[in-house]
């Protein structure tokens, strides 16, 4: 791993890709520690929304201030915002009107209402605007999304995702009694978020239908006399189907209360051949299949992400932002549907 956060010797001589942060919270503060232990990246400030408590140095070298102050400022390439979810639209939107590059942390509480207008305003401020999906840097994904791109395996027909995991086990102990339960479903509808933007990114189609089926399976926790079984508030479980207009579809089985983890990736079938498990299955003239493997260089988002804005304003960097923010608002909107 330690080899994937290093850049090139040319990039490390570059000047740094400096990073602001919107909020304190824990996912601010990941992006600003993710910047520190990488070369050529720099943590620069962090503004402070509504938090109490929170350190005055959140990271080593990286300062706090007010929005005010961020939003005057002009020595930072991308401000990252995680700050609470009912304004950071108007955050993103604010800081787009200064001038600066945003990267939104998503939510499930995104409307696609709330993305149109990130468009609208990206757009007219000429300022590269994302939604934060490092997900999209997993290898497994990325094999699948090359062997799509490559159009060897022909148009896609369908894509299968299925991931069970007892993510509800790992979470602290808070002291309050429904905390699992919330985080548990909150985590959900992130998992579910992140798989739809990839489903929809191999198979870039209108959607003519979703179906969705929730559940709710009781969780153990401990292994002693005081081990204890919660039913959950919430759902710890989707089964989610989408019909394209193509014909093709995708299926995503998200489960958070599995005893027995599991994970296929992701399995695609295209009309000349598909993938799973980092490998391409091809179909030949003569009815024949074989499989190669399927090679990817590492990708470090932030990485990937600086090398995006490094290209801005070039038209393919500003229809990579265009298109992706479609697909976000695409995301939110199946959301809705299923919510």
């Amino acid at each position: 791993m330690a080899n994937d956060l290093q850049l090139e010797d040319s990039q490390r001589d570059a000047p740094p890709f400096r990073i602001a942060t919107v909020g304190l919270s824990q996912n601010a503060i990941f992006h600003l520690e993710a910047a520190a232990i990488r070369d050529g990246l720099q943590p620069v400030v962090a503004a402070r929304t509504d938090e109490t408590n929170a350190a005055d140095d959140p990271v080593p070298g990286c300062p706090t201030c007010s929005l005010d102050e961020l939003v005057d400022r002009s020595d930072i390439d991308v401000v990252f915002v995680c700050g609470p979810v009912e304004s950071r639209i108007d955050t993103a939107v604010r800081l787009l009107q200064s001038q600066q590059h945003v990267v939104v942390e998503p939510s499930a509480d995104l409307t696609p209402e709330l993305i149109e207008r990130l468009i609208d305003e990206s757009s007219a401020a000429a300022r590269c605007c994302s939604v934060w999906r490092p997900h999209n840097s997993e290898p497994d994904f990325r094999r699948a999304a090359q062997v799509v791109a490559s159009s060897e395996a022909g148009s896609v027909r369908a894509v299968r995702f299925l991931q069970h995991q007892m993510a509800a086990a790992l979470l602290p102990d808070t002291g309050s009694p429904g905390c699992r339960d919330q985080i548990t479903h909150s985590t959900l509808r992130d998992q579910v978020g992140h798989r739809l933007a990839q489903a929809l990114t191999l198979i870039n189609e209108p959607v003519k239908s979703v179906t969705a089926s929730f559940g709710r399976a009781p969780v153990s926790f401990g292994t002693t006399e005081s081990a204890k079984e919660i039913t959950p508030a919430g759902d710890t479980s989707v089964h989610v189907i989408i019909e394209f207009e193509s014909g093709a579809s995708a299926l995503l089985d998200i489960a958070l209360s599995s005893v027995a983890p599991i994970s296929t990736g992701w399995i695609m079938q295209g009309t000349r051949g598909g993938y799973h498990s980092e490998r391409q299955h091809i179909t030949v003239e003569d009815g024949e299949i074989y499989d190669v493997a399927v090679e990817i260089i590492p990708l470090d988002p932030y990485q990937h992400l600086r090398e995006q804005l490094q290209h801005w304003p070039e038209p393919s960097a500003i229809k990579n932002c265009q298109t992706q923010l479609h697909r976000e608002a695409a995301v939110a909107s199946i959301l809705r549907q299923i919510s």
